[in-house]
């Protein structure tokens, strides 16, 4: 008997915790990292690689939104999951 297995990414405990976190966003808005981590409780050092394996999953897409600070022109990350019917004109 031959049995078909598809290959599904194995995903940390960090990342299955940040997916759940973005699915609580399910009008596909964007979210910003320092939302997620404070949702989980977590710093930006610690969810980063969980986030990483969300986008190589094709889970999850990135954003990078540029911004003026004091120090500067920095940028803020926003993630959210794929898939989503929203365009991109509403994000």
């Amino acid at each position: 008997m031959s049995t078909t297995t598809t290959e599904r990414p194995s995903l940390s405990d960090r990342a299955h915790r940040a997916l759940f976190q973005l699915a609580l966003h399910v009008d596909g808005e964007w979210v910003e990292v320092a939302d997620i981590c404070t949702g989980l409780g977590l710093n930006s050092h610690q969810i980063r690689h969980a986030l990483k394996e969300l986008r190589d999953a094709g889970m999850a897409e990135r954003r990078r939104r540029y911004v003026r600070a004091v120090t500067g022109r920095t940028h803020r990350t926003y993630f959210r999951l794929t898939g989503n019917p929203t365009s991109e004109a509403s994000a």
